[in-house]
């Protein structure tokens, strides 16, 4: 009895060693961050906040002076308008490593409806969307799936003036 709990004990060690060493192949390097952007950017489509506020690093800091819980809260008041639909296409242009993490460099397009805002959203950001938008991944953990955003960048999407995300007064200006 004793010779047979060793042998499943063992089974079980060799097929976690075996789950997690296809893992740390699957998500190492820029795949890895490639396909945690894949995921970020299919969240963003589903309308799942939560998933999406999860992959963003409580160390988010970006242009807009936007912090993690700032930057998931300005992704719902942007999604907040597309109660019916939200499709948001992504096109990576280039992957590049940097210390530590790896910068996806791509153009986004915008898709969907829902209140009448929605269509305004969309005409609106249409120009936005001609400049490719930077998101920078980094790992965070031991696991090999712990990929987190750390930084959004564009170079011309200004904040309106007096918007405060989550603020839905505020981001009536939008």
């Amino acid at each position: 009895m004793h010779r047979s709990l060793l042998l499943k004990l063992s089974a079980l060690g060799i097929i976690v060693v075996l789950f997690f060493g296809i893992q740390t192949v699957r998500w190492s390097g820029e795949k890895g961050a490639k396909k945690a952007h894949k995921h970020f950017i299919q969240y963003l489509s589903d309308r799942r906040w939560s998933k999406c506020s999860r992959m963003i690093s409580e160390l988010y800091d970006d242009q807009w002076k936007f912090n993690r819980n700032d930057i998931s809260l300005a992704l719902r008041d942007f999604g907040r308008h597309f109660y019916i639909s939200l499709s948001v296409d992504w096109k990576t242009m280039s992957a590049t490593k940097m210390e530590g993490s790896y910068a996806i460099k791509g153009a986004m397009k915008i898709k969907g409806s829902g209140s009448p805002a929605a269509d305004y959203i969309i005409k609106e950001a249409r120009p936005y969307l001609i400049d490719s938008f930077t998101f920078i991944w980094s790992r965070s953990g031991i696991m090999p799936w712990s990929w987190k955003l750390e930084k959004i960048k564009h170079p011309s999407i200004k904040v309106p003036p007096g918007y405060v995300p989550g603020d839905q007064s505020s981001s009536l200006k939008w």
